[in-house]
């Protein structure tokens, strides 16, 4: 299954700017979007997992691409925020989808600006606005779980204390920028070296973030993920104080593919979990 390397994304700029020891990095230069589409992979989605194409138009009018899959009588709608490449035609993004309509709640999907079918360019600061656009489309008296994998764990803590958000699903999430530019020193050579100087729309924190937020969470994460360690997954669980809130590692697990390492208990423990939050409303 083609991995995306969020982390060697940002290590090969690092490498780039070696030789002056200082480097800025933009909020476009974190994403890692793709126009390439899989058209069997999407009309998989669309003509045998239920989901219809749909269009969101942002505040300046680009289009984005959206999945719709909607339930006769179901008020409990599942967000899906993808990490920071590909689209949702390729893996592991085709994937999770293909799993969840296995589901019987609704689902809402999307391609940030530059990725996939989407308008627009891609960057750090338009899937936040993105994802403030997605959840804005939801009807007031849905529940709403957001489901942010990767990079995308930072728009659903974003969007997280909408009244509509019952509970958050984050999976092979990351902690805040600060560990993130840590992380990518450690794992090159003379990476301590590098002065790094980061564009202020790429200060996150969802450490910060999950404390200020008093509803429960599913964390997922693989215990062999390569991109992004089990220790952050852990301080993400360890950030909520909500008694519903759950950490699900995944012992043969890698980088947001839990779909298909764990296919067994990966539905049983969403359905599980959104089952106990909803008992608790």
């Amino acid at each position: 299954m083609k991995q995306f390397k969020f982390i060697n994304h940002i290590a090969f700029i690092f490498t780039l700017c070696l030789a002056s020891c200082s480097m800025t990095v933009k909020d476009t230069m974190i994403v890692s979007p793709s126009k390439q589409i899989n058209g069997e992979n999407l009309e998989q989605l669309t003509k045998v997992h239920g989901y219809s194409p749909q269009w969101l138009a942002t505040e300046n009018g680009k289009q984005i691409y959206a999945l719709n899959k909607r339930v006769e009588g179901q008020n409990t709608t599942l967000l899906v925020l993808h990490g920071n490449a590909l689209n949702m035609s390729l893996q592991p993004w085709f994937g999770v989808l293909e799993a969840l309509a296995k589901t019987n709640f609704n689902i809402l999907a999307i391609d940030y600006q530059g990725y996939g079918l989407s308008d627009g360019e891609a960057s750090f600061s338009t899937m936040m606005n993105d994802a403030q656009l997605a959840i804005s489309t939801l009807n007031k008296d849905e529940n709403v779980y957001v489901y942010g994998l990767s990079l995308g764990s930072v728009m659903a803590t974003s969007i997280a204390n909408d009244k509509r958000v019952a509970g958050l699903i984050i999976e092979g999430g990351i902690t805040n920028v600060a560990e993130m530019v840590k992380l990518y020193q450690s794992r090159r050579l003379l990476g301590n070296l590098i002065n790094v100087q980061l564009d202020n729309k790429l200060k996150f924190d969802n450490i910060a973030a999950l404390k200020g937020i008093n509803k429960p969470i599913l964390i997922i994460h693989g215990e062999k993920d390569n991109n992004i360690p089990l220790s952050m997954g852990e301080a993400l669980y360890n950030a909520s104080s909500h008694g519903l809130s759950e950490l699900y590692s995944v012992p043969e697990g890698g980088h947001c593919d839990t779909f298909i390492k764990d296919d067994t208990n990966y539905l049983p423990r969403i359905n599980k979990f959104i089952q106990s939050v909803s008992a608790e409303r």
